[in-house]
């Protein structure tokens, strides 16, 4: 289980709080995500209950982090290819933009702190600001990037 979810009760009555999905789609989606042990959010997303970009907005609510869509973003090649594709496809992430020493990036788990710590290992920094982004959203964007 992410750390993001444990979140997944919570982030359903957030949904449900705010019109987004009701109490029936709330119910299917848990039952769909025990078959798949997929996050709550990602799965809603999957079965059609609402787009990526209004559940995840709530979801950055929550957990404090801003949420970031990839589509039509300003995406800085040469930020991306400063982690292997590899790496970026492991650890959720994908650096988008770099300022002076500062690394922007998006990522599908972000309270995943052993995957923070790998990505700041690798780039030898210490200063990430964090996005969270969603699965469908990420997934497009790393293989146009890394043709994963």
């Amino acid at each position: 289980m992410s750390a993001i979810q444990k979140n997944d009760s919570y982030i359903g009555e957030l949904l449900i709080r705010d019109g987004i999905i009701s109490h029936d789609d709330l119910k299917k989606g848990l039952q769909e995500q025990k078959q798949t042990n997929d996050f709550l959010c990602s799965t809603l997303v999957k079965m059609g209950m609402a787009s990526e970009e209004r559940i995840y907005s709530i979801l950055s609510l929550q957990i404090g982090i801003p949420y970031l869509s990839l589509k039509g973003l300003s995406i800085d090649p040469l930020a991306v290819n400063r982690l292997p594709g590899r790496l970026s496809e492991t650890c959720g992430c994908l650096v988008f933009k770099v300022i002076d020493d500062t690394y922007y990036v998006a990522m599908t788990d972000p309270l995943d702190g052993r995957a923070i710590e790998e990505i700041k290992g690798y780039l030898g920094t210490q200063s990430l600001k964090v996005f969270l982004a969603g699965d469908e959203d990420f997934r497009q964007t790393l293989r146009k990037y890394y043709s994963l």
